[in-house]
């Protein structure tokens, strides 16, 4: 029975849309920090009689730091769920051409420029690079600078600009990203730029801490993949690297074609080749008959 050939079409948006939640205070962690800061102002206030007032001094200040931090998160989590609420919307042609005028519009904020990037990147590439590239990132919060970071590099990766991809990869920070599945992302692009500009052995150490196969990182299985094509490769470790690109064909089969374009190690290409092949998803050329 013959094989059926796989499309190419690229995948519905909207189905990550939809799994799209909207960030919320954690009130269970708050109730503990607050019951921390009050342990410290009744010890602040039992160590009254041998330090005077510092114990209090030490509480309040204490305070406030926690306070503004409070205002701190409880803000970039509005921002979130706002700018989430914005993307739900983007299902379609049209619902995601307002969510990119609507974003457009909150152009001085990092985290709406980030999330206007992924939606014009589905369709301009290089207008999404633009967009990434014009965010300031000293104005930016600490967690959102690497998530630029990490976007911004994996868009150089896909055009080849590995150099470029290198100089953001060295200044990401794994310890920072608090949610698994954005860490896994962020290794992911280290450990591609890495292999692709003369650190192999540092990319390989770093994959190996993931596991792709991990249902928790589905939504970047993809990205994982690739990295482990370009870590595998570059030392010398063809079988894993085959195993990987057809784990890749089968995640995300456009992201394989892509490997077979200009610019890619030829080694790699006609690897990408012959999973789409397998999977009879590469096209066939036309053969054009003389006429007598």
């Amino acid at each position: 029975m013959a094989k059926k050939k796989k499309s190419l079409a690229k995948k519905d948006p909207s189905e990550a849309l939809d799994k799209l939640e909207r960030p919320q205070m954690r009130w269970k962690v708050i109730a503990q920090v607050v019951g921390a800061f009050a342990i410290i102002w009744l010890l602040g206030a039992m160590l009254q009689p041998y330090i005077s007032y510092w114990g209090l001094v030490v509480a309040g200040v204490l305070s406030l730091i926690g306070i503004g931090f409070g205002i701190y998160v409880w803000r970039l989590t509005r921002k979130s769920a706002a700018i989430i609420d914005i993307l739900k919307g983007a299902t379609d042609a049209e619902g995601r051409a307002q969510a990119i005028e609507k974003l457009a519009e909150r152009s001085d904020d990092a985290l709406s420029n980030l999330a206007r990037a992924q939606l014009v990147a589905q369709k301009e590439p290089a207008e999404a690079v633009r967009i990434l590239e014009g965010i300031d990132l000293a104005k930016a919060p600490a967690v959102v600078q690497d998530d630029v970071r990490s976007n911004l590099a994996l868009m150089y990766l896909v055009q080849n600009r590995a150099k470029d991809a290198r100089a953001l990869a060295d200044e990401i920070r794994l310890d920072r990203q608090p949610q698994a599945k954005a860490k896994a992302m962020y290794a992911a692009v280290i450990a591609e730029a890495f292999s692709r500009t003369g650190k192999a052995d540092e990319a390989l150490k770093l994959l190996d801490t993931y596991d792709a196969a991990d249902p928790a990182y589905a939504e970047v299985r993809a990205v994982m993949l690739r990295a482990q094509v370009f870590t595998y490769f570059a030392v010398k470790k063809r079988g894993l690297a085959q195993k990987a690109m057809d784990g890749l064909a089968a995640a995300d089969v456009n992201m394989v074609a892509s490997l077979t374009q200009k610019g890619i190690r030829p080694e790699i290409a006609k690897m990408a080749r012959g999973a789409l092949g397998r999977m009879g998803a590469l096209p066939r050329q036309k053969i054009r008959q003389r006429g007598r």
